[in-house]
């Protein structure tokens, strides 16, 4: 259906040019003067409608080829409507002969074919506007004031005797200027979409096709005339193609289209980086999990030699095996940190309800069991409601609370709250304690795998529960935080 669509919109927009071609053609018939207008003023409106599209998506543009080009059709455009008004037989300049069309005509395609020679030099180069604009506008004007003031341009048609030689050479060198432009844009290729590249190429060519034309011409009302001016239309039919409708319909292929290269560049990034992040998690996953088994042995072996050869022992030997099976110990719990932290990446999450508060009262009295000889108050606000995993979100709480737990430890009325808050019409939960707290000047480390604010000989512990925490949230689509105050406790919030 797609294909189908494509074909009749292709052939159906051929067929409707060959009937306005045709049209055109029995315009002429009837007059040349209206087929001659109706030529030019389509070229006009192109040309003026370049200009709306480059004028007004200037402050977006990367690349200044378009605003360069706008700038200048807007004057070709005036040349061309002069141009246009003061051809044989219009009656609007009296007084002056076919040498004042072909002068404009002359004087006009000049500035085209010299701005599109120049706009790929604007590619990557930053175009001031108004500086363009001032400078085109200067250039129209002393056009205009050597051709209807000062009688000093060059004669391009003599009636009677037909085109002049500066006339003929005239079109040899726009067209070489034109030639130019089209190898300019060939080199700048790789800064255009290949459809627009392709369009525009193909309208320099025609353009150079209408130039020849008009350097054979006898008659202003001519058979060759009028061929050179059906070119024109074509020429300028594609750079509305190329730049009009691609503009208002693509315009990640023309407008930002530097902007559309930068974000497949960083979308392939992304993906490279995310494959190389799932490697080195996989690695960390199976290390992890490979070095639980030698780990055992070294605790298991140790452990039989403290229990069967201990009275054989000095008191030195004895105090380096229970280093190592303190080291064995420590090197555990970092293992088992280490998988918890690739889980929470790896593990496809599930989305059903969650009570986060029967969850913080479950892991409140685990913590108070396994110190039983601490006296804690623990503060378990009601209502948490949320969606998540389940296994997740409970990682989340073990790890807030028993953080909490640990740095409460040298306080008598050590005092751990889980609650709920609104922040910016949203649901905050938090667990809050009163231990020894945080600078924050340092929160930022917080989260980050190995970061520690104290001492591991004063607060054991992996450094690595906080970060697995973060993670957790983040993959919730959740942000965590934390606040704190040196000697009177930390607040860590997150909301999901």
């Amino acid at each position: 259906m797609e294909r189908t669509s494509a074909f009749a919109a292709r052939y159906g927009a051929l067929i409707g040019g060959v009937v306005l071609l045709l049209a055109l053609y029995v315009s002429s018939l009837h007059s040349y003067l209206l087929f001659h207008s109706l030529a030019e003023l389509f070229s006009v409106v192109v040309a003026c409608g370049i200009f709306i599209v480059a004028w007004n998506s200037r402050r977006f543009l990367d690349n200044h080829y378009l605003l360069f080009i706008g700038i200048a059709y807007l004057f070709v455009a005036a040349l061309d409507t002069v141009h246009t008004l003061g051809y044989k037989g219009m009656g609007v300049f009296q007084g002056y002969s076919t040498n004042l069309a072909t002068q404009l005509w002359i004087a006009a395609r000049y500035m085209e074919s010299l701005s599109l020679l120049a706009a790929p030099f604007f590619i990557r180069r930053k175009l001031n506007a108004w500086a363009v604009f001032l400078v085109y506008a200067v250039a129209i004007s002393g056009v205009l004031a050597s051709i209807f003031w000062w009688p000093v341009f060059p004669v391009c048609f003599v009636d009677g005797a037909g085109l002049t030689l500066f006339k003929k050479v005239s079109e040899y060198v726009i067209s070489l200027f034109l030639v130019g432009a089209g190898a300019l844009l060939v080199k700048s290729r790789k800064e255009f979409d290949p459809g627009v590249l392709r369009l525009l190429i193909a309208s320099v060519v025609v353009t150079v096709g209408s130039e020849l034309a008009f350097t054979l011409y006898s008659d202003p009302y001519g058979f060759l005339n009028l061929v050179g001016h059906y070119l024109k239309i074509v020429s300028f039919y594609l750079i509305y193609k190329a730049l009009i409708e691609t503009g208002l319909s693509r315009p990640y292929d023309l407008l930002f289209r530097e902007l559309k290269q930068r974000e497949e560049s960083l979308a392939h990034a992304n993906a490279e980086l995310e494959a190389v992040n799932k490697e080195l998690e996989a690695f960390s996953y199976s290390a992890s999990h490979d070095l639980k088994a030698p780990l055992r042995t070294i605790d298991g072996f140790s452990h039989l030699v403290q229990k069967d050869y201990s009275d054989k022992l000095d008191d030195r030997g004895r105090d380096y095996l229970n280093q190592v099976r303190g080291a064995a110990k420590d090197m555990g719990r970092l293992i088992e940190d280490l998988l918890v932290f690739a889980r929470a990446a790896h593990n496809e999450m599930k989305n059903v309800p969650v009570d986060l508060s029967a969850i913080a009262a479950n892991v409140a009295g685990e913590l108070q069991a396994a110190q039983p000889e601490r006296k804690v108050e623990f503060v378990v606000g009601q209502g948490a409601a949320v969606t998540g995993d389940p296994a997740l979100l409970k990682v989340v709480m073990v790890n807030l609370m028993a953080n909490a737990w640990k740095f409460t430890g040298k306080r008598p009325d050590a005092r751990i709250e889980f609650g709920i808050t609104e922040n910016s019409g949203k649901w905050v939960y938090f667990v809050r304690d009163n231990g020894v707290g945080f600078d924050m000047n340092y929160a930022a480390k917080l989260f980050l795998p190995f970061e520690r604010l104290h001492s591991a000989s004063e607060f054991p512990g992996t450094g690595i529960g906080l970060a697995t925490v973060q993670r957790i949230i983040k993959r919730h689509g959740g942000k965590v935080w934390a606040e704190g105050t040196v000697g009177q406790g930390a607040t860590f919030y997150f909301r999901l």
